[in-house]
């Protein structure tokens, strides 16, 4: 088989946490600069999801700083250090790293598209009004 002198790209494997992130994107020579996360060479297409997700993470990580993440709603809104080994917590909807000007807010699709970033706790509570399984409801359907 010819080779065309590229490396195939690795796949991510779920769940997938920041430490792991930049372990994988080590070989790219990421860095900080000023509050952006910079690569001397670009990682493949395919990990972008997860980074302009979990960048906050990576980015706190070569910085030597905490990672921090708070909540849009009073039981979350205090902010609080995350830990770069685990998914983000429920409830989070903001990150950032310590020191950093602003907030980055986590685009409500990103826990639909790349579900193994977050942990699996995090979905809709049934006590706040969300919906019950698929089943449940339609069990509760055919019962009327």
């Amino acid at each position: 088989m010819p080779t065309t002198g590229t490396t195939p790209s690795p796949k991510i494997a779920r769940p997938l946490c920041p430490r792991e992130l930049l372990a994988l994107v080590r070989p790219f020579g990421p860095g900080v600069e000023g509050d952006a996360l910079v690569f001397d060479r670009d990682p493949p297409d395919e990990w972008a999801g997860a980074l302009s997700v979990l960048h906050t993470g990576v980015r706190a990580q070569l910085a030597g700083k905490r990672w921090c993440g708070c909540g849009s709603d009073r039981a979350t809104a205090a902010p609080r250090p995350l830990n770069p080994s685990a998914p983000i917590p429920p409830g989070i909807t903001l990150l950032c790293v310590e020191g950093d000007d602003r907030w980055d807010p986590i685009d409500p699709l990103a826990r639909l598209d790349h579900p193994g970033l977050f942990d699996p706790a995090a979905g809709p509570s049934r006590r706040r009004g969300g919906r019950p399984p698929p089943g449940e409801q339609a069990h509760r359907v055919n019962e009327a």
